[in-house]
């Protein structure tokens, strides 16, 4: 059987046999997810713990900015424009998944400094199914957990109200919208 493999000139040349063999037992000490040693309960908690606390933050961030940008549009410009209250939602949640991106490596990186106990997982432990499992769990966990916190913040907000029309302005919105003159 021939081996090729591509040089640094033009073309592919032939392997000598020790490259050929140095080559494929480099592929095979490269462990797989199926070769991984066993998880064990605490090293999938600590793993799920790691994954979830920097999710807190995105959902403190994510919760505060969505309701405040959006109740202030919502009571600002949708007064002013005539914009729905979902479209004002919608903004803020374009601004606050802006803010989830621009302030991520920020979260990371305070997450990272809190001195957190390390699972001590390797590169194949960590594909195996229930690490994933586990790192899911814990982010979904914590984001919930940073949006329950983040909507504290709606007890301390003043409801602002839309003005509401009095009768004869609401009539004549109807009558504007069906095109009908207005009886006197």
């Amino acid at each position: 059987r021939s081996l090729l493999r591509a040089g640094a000139g033009a073309g592919l040349r032939r392997l000598t046999r020790a490259e050929a063999s140095s080559t494929a037992s480099a592929v095979e000490e490269t462990p797989s997810p199926s070769s991984a040693p066993a998880l064990t309960g605490r090293q999938l908690q600590l793993h799920a713990f790691q994954s979830g606390v920097p999710m807190v933050g995105f959902g403190v961030v994510d919760c505060i900015v969505m309701t405040q940008v959006g109740s202030t549009i919502d009571s600002v410009l949708g007064v002013t424009l005539g914009i729905s209250s979902m479209t004002a939602a919608a903004i803020g949640l374009f601004c606050s998944d802006s803010c989830g991106v621009l302030f991520g490596g920020t979260i990371e990186a305070v997450a990272g400094k809190l001195g957190l106990p390390s699972a001590g997982l390797t590169g194949p432990q960590m594909e195996l199914p229930e690490a994933r499992r586990a790192a899911t769990l814990g982010r979904l966990f914590g984001v919930q957990l940073g949006v329950i916190m983040g909507s504290v913040s709606l007890l301390f907000t003043t409801e602002k109200t839309k003005p509401v029309p009095s009768d004869g302005a609401l009539e004549a919105q109807k009558a504007a919208k069906t095109e009908q003159p207005l009886p006197e």
